[in-house]
């Protein structure tokens, strides 16, 4: 079976911190991270019956939302594929004795510790998995028995698709990331047996970021 390789693995610790350090360091990317906070907290607040209080957060990186988990009184199974940011996670200040981080794969089943959660998170991942057949079994294996899921994909519908594709023609650049089709994307969750509850972007037409919402599908009442 293929890795949901990152294009950006941090295999080396110092990377990995250099990263943590720079990533949000511009006006609008510190623009952008205020806006993702919001957004995530906003479909976090989202009530589930279900919820038993327990959250997969996948890929952790080296913790940007930890602090908000913890605000909301989540406990947290962090994890990456990059045991240098599941370093970085797990020393946080605040990394609580209810919490673990540990390496792990979306492509394959969750460790035994995070299997009971009821919530996931998963945060800029889509639109680095290219084929539509990971990304469906990346859902398989964020949704479980019945989580419920807050995550990004980049929908092809804004300024910041055609700008990427504009590089690509023009400057002959390599476009890094996958934009998705609406359909293609909704096709994909019902293929891993979701139902979209709430979808919302990051900046309406600007930006290819779309933050969703997603349940169990209803079981079929004809059966």
């Amino acid at each position: 079976m293929r890795q949901a390789e990152s294009t950006r693995p941090f295999q080396n610790p110092d990377a990995g911190r250099r990263y943590a350090q720079r990533r949000y360091r511009g006006i609008f990317q510190r623009l952008v991270a205020w806006r993702e906070q919001r957004l995530a907290a906003r479909l976090l607040a989202h009530p589930y019956e279900r919820c038993n209080g327990h959250i997969v957060d996948l890929p952790c990186g080296y913790g940007r939302f930890y602090p908000l988990l913890k605000q909301m009184n989540l406990k947290v199974s962090a994890m990456d594929q990059s045991q240098a940011m599941v370093d970085i996670y797990s020393g946080h200040e605040r990394f609580g004795a209810v919490d673990h981080a540990e390496r792990a794969d979306v492509l394959q089943p969750l460790p035994v510790r995070a299997q009971p959660a009821t919530r996931a998170l998963c945060v800029r991942l889509f639109q680095h998995l290219h084929h539509s057949d990971l990304r469906v079994r990346a859902l398989q294996t964020l949704a479980g028995e019945g989580r419920q899921i807050v995550m990004t994909y980049y929908d092809d519908g804004s300024l910041h698709y055609w700008t990427k594709r504009a590089a690509m023609w023009l400057k002959g650049k390599k476009v890094r990331v996958k934009m998705i089709p609406r359909a293609a994307f909704e096709s994909e969750v019902e293929q891993a047996g979701l139902r979209i509850l709430k979808r919302i972007k990051l900046f309406p037409g600007i930006h290819a970021q779309t933050w969703v919402l997603l349940a169990p599908s209803e079981p079929d009442v004809r059966a």
